[in-house]
């Protein structure tokens, strides 16, 4: 191949990549993730709204010279263009530019986490151009290689847009199953073009019966079986330490024809040592809904049936405040 006809070949294949707002995996420059965490466990990890100053458990894989960054509202990147204030908080992610503004494609995406029927994402947004549709923001899902276009926000993309927007997508879904997230963005050259993204909850929308006020479980009890429609639970000794060498097996079966919405109010176990299991089911058969040691918030989880197993297990040595949880039927 002639010097001319190589360089007419890389222009096509430019010209191609920006009309069609994807980027070839042979030829970008991926950055991997950062958090390395089992499909089930990721779930309860994808809320972020950006003040502990880190992306994880999304992140920037674009291509170009333009990237996702924490950015502070306080300490702004571009005074021409500044955000608006967050409604929350002072962090948020933000589509930076080099000092010559260059313009280029942004790709941000989550690790592979089981998604659950009834799941939905949240996040606000805020989207600016010279020119009306000018930037471009897509929320695409990736299941099994297959892309699905969840949203598509470049009609917010506006010279006069100067606010803060919050929009949602259900995660379609009919079964727990293995995906990706991913947020397509292209931010132009113009002083006026910015993207920026917050607040992003992943969750339920099944609805819950009222669960009823907490009682206080009896000291060093391991495990249990509950029939009843909602109810509470913990690990033994809470809100003390746990014991070490436990197997404690907490049995849930309710009505047919409802399902289990598990929610932990608190989590706080030795990380990597000490984890509490959820089963699909009533044995460790059964598929798993959620495996998570360590300190969490927000971890809610959803049967596909009437009955679930939660493990708790502890190891030999040093221990934590545990845990509790409340069940209710869906």
């Amino acid at each position: 191949m002639s010097k001319n006809s190589f360089k007419l070949f890389l222009a096509a294949i430019a010209i191609g990549i920006c009309f069609a707002g994807r980027v070839p995996g042979s030829i970008k420059s991926e950055r991997k993730p950062i958090l390395d965490v089992d499909p089930i466990s990721a779930r309860a990890l994808l809320n972020n709204d950006f003040e502990s100053g880190f992306e994880e458990p999304w992140y920037d894989s674009s291509p170009s010279t333009v990237h996702w960054i924490v950015e502070d509202f306080s300490l702004q990147s571009e005074l021409n263009n500044p955000v608006p204030a967050p409604s929350a908080g002072s962090k948020y992610l933000r589509a930076i530019r080099n000092q010559q503004l260059s313009s280029g494609l942004l790709i941000l995406r989550t690790v592979t986490f089981t998604a659950l029927p009834g799941d939905e994402i949240s996040f606000n947004f805020w989207i600016r151009s010279r020119y009306t549709g000018g930037n471009t923001l897509d929320l695409v899902l990736v299941q099994g290689g297959l892309e699905t276009t969840l949203l598509s926000l470049s009609s917010y993309s506006t010279s006069v847009n100067l606010e803060w927007r919050p929009t949602s997508s259900p995660i379609p879904v009919t079964e727990p199953t293995e995906v990706t997230l991913v947020f397509y963005a292209y931010c132009g050259g113009n002083v006026e073009d910015a993207i920026a993204i917050d607040d992003i909850v992943v969750g339920s929308t099944i609805p819950t019966t009222t669960i009823p006020p907490p009682t206080t479980p009896l000291p060093g009890v391991c495990g249990g079986n509950f029939s009843e429609p909602s109810g509470i639970f913990s690990s033994p000794n809470y809100p003390n330490p746990y014991d070490n060498n436990e197997i404690c097996e907490y049995t849930i079966q309710v009505a047919e024809g409802n399902r289990i919405v598990l929610n932990f109010l608190e989590f706080n176990t030795e990380s990597g040592a000490d984890y509490v299991t959820v089963y699909d089911g009533l044995s460790t058969a059964s598929p798993v809904l959620v495996r998570v040691s360590g300190l969490s918030t927000d971890l809610l989880t959803t049967s596909s049936g009437s009955g679930c197993l939660v493990v708790h297990t502890s190891d030999g040595v040093n221990s934590s405040k545990g845990w509790s949880a409340t069940y209710a039927t869906a």
